[in-house]
């Protein structure tokens, strides 16, 4: 018996026990469009269509024609290749609310989608740097402005930071800043990569919001 694509689609979601709401989050669309697929509305297309044939582990030609396989073969698949994570992009001013509202977030609180493949929880998101205090003339590390920088709530122990880039907002400041957290006993510092910035001590005065596990950039 012949299905229709949007069938395929509902049935392989189905079958592989993901919500519409998953399969939007993964893919970086909203959940509408996947009910639109699911109903017949619209086809998904171009590097949607890739991206759900990943998502779904099987292939675009499947989806499209019900041709081939329904099932990847597990003997073909590269070890250790994650699929890419959808990131939300939001300000610098819902990032220091993030982790409180993110259950009852809207998706038009989001700027923009990413993707990544570094090891997130859910409540993962993108945050667009402003500003040169993070450009290091110098080489790297170096985080231009424009970069998107992807922050991981959950970071652990404090002590565990030091040394690494994160996303902290200042007692005062509405907007989050991406920062060097720096110990240099016994005081501690947000350290600019852009010598040209001064440092800026903290000592209880700071909220560290999360943990920059990754950054992107275009060229």
């Amino acid at each position: 018996m012949k299905t229709e694509m949007k069938d395929r689609i509902r049935s392989r979601r189905v079958q592989l026990d993901i919500t519409q709401q998953a399969l939007a989050k993964r893919l970086g669309v909203s959940r509408v469009s996947v009910t639109k697929w699911e109903s017949g509305t619209t086809k998904p297309d171009g590097e949607n269509l890739h991206q759900l044939a990943t998502a779904l582990q099987t292939s675009p030609e499947w989806i499209l024609y019900g041709k081939g396989e329904e099932r990847h073969d597990d003997t073909k698949v590269i070890p250790f290749l994650k699929a890419p994570t959808a990131v939300p992009i939001i300000s610098a001013v819902q990032a220091g609310m993030w982790t409180d509202t993110y259950a009852c977030s809207r998706l038009n609180d989001v700027i923009s989608w990413t993707q990544t493949t570094a090891n997130v929880s859910d409540e993962v998101f993108g945050l667009v740097v402003r500003g040169e205090s993070m450009t290091n003339p110098h080489g790297l590390p170096s985080i231009p402005e424009g970069s998107i920088v992807i922050v991981e709530p959950h970071y652990g122990q404090l002590e565990d930071l030091y040394g690494k880039i994160v996303v902290a907002i200042l007692d005062g400041s509405a907007e989050a800043t991406v920062k060097k957290l720096v110990w240099d006993s016994p005081f501690s510092y947000l350290m600019p990569l852009n010598p040209a910035f001064k440092p800026l001590p903290i000592d209880g005065n700071c909220r560290i919001v999360g943990k920059v596990v990754q950054i992107t950039q275009n060229i």
